[in-house]
């Protein structure tokens, strides 16, 4: 015979979204894009196929993907066996998906600064030796003192990790504009050190504040 198939996409027991229908076919060809929102990535993502019906809708089996599994921006074709525990067919059918785990895009574009922390500490991350990221946004400075006439950086020192920001050529009010990414460790009672260094021809440098 023939079905009717649709797809549910369920996180913790709520349906995130539903495809079209397509009809009488066995080998159904969706082609939808859907972006889900996901808080945490320890759940798993169900995939639940029915069959339309005039009053209701046939269980035809289902999938799951462990969203731990997933590469962050990287897409991946995943072929999952549906299955049904009440049916006794042996071979219930695939369903197929293209899927990628992204960071939300806040304000500042985060993505590329955030993948290269990621691909930095793969290992650390294997290890779980820091469990969250801190993004600070260098963005000016204003009435430094100097009067214009030498070079200010900044130094960011979270523990043992440091940033310099780009050396400015002579302002009074530079514009850095620059991100740095800190990995996060809630075991560590670290401060943020945020030291202002001047510098002048001589290769000579000056710290005027912290």
């Amino acid at each position: 015979g023939t079905s009717d198939p649709y797809v549910k996409f369920k996180l913790n027991g709520k349906t995130l979204y539903k495809s079209k229908v397509v009809y009488k076919n066995l080998n159904p060809v969706w082609d939808e894009t859907v972006v889900l929102p996901v808080q945490t990535l320890d759940q798993k993502l169900w995939i639940k196929v029915y069959d339309r019906d005039l009053t209701s809708s046939d269980f035809m089996g289902s999938a799951f993907v462990a969203l731990t599994e997933l590469e962050l921006n990287r897409t991946t074709e995943q072929v999952l066996k549906l299955e049904d525990p009440n049916s006794l067919e042996d071979d219930m059918g695939v369903i197929v998906l293209n899927l990628s785990l992204g960071v939300k895009q806040g304000d500042f574009k985060r993505n590329s600064s955030f993948m290269r922390s990621m691909r930095l500490s793969e290992s650390l991350r294997k290890n779980q030796l820091w469990n969250g990221l801190v993004t600070i946004t260098l963005l000016e400075g204003k009435n430094m003192p100097g009067g214009g006439l030498a070079e200010i950086f900044i130094l960011l020192k979270l523990g043992d990790q440091r940033y310099k920001s780009k050396t400015l050529c002579k302002s009074a009010n530079p514009q850095w504009r620059e991100q740095f990414d800190f990995h996060y460790f809630s075991d560590r009672k670290d401060m943020l050190d945020i030291e202002v260094w001047r510098k002048d021809n001589k290769k000579h440098e000056e710290l005027l504040g912290t």
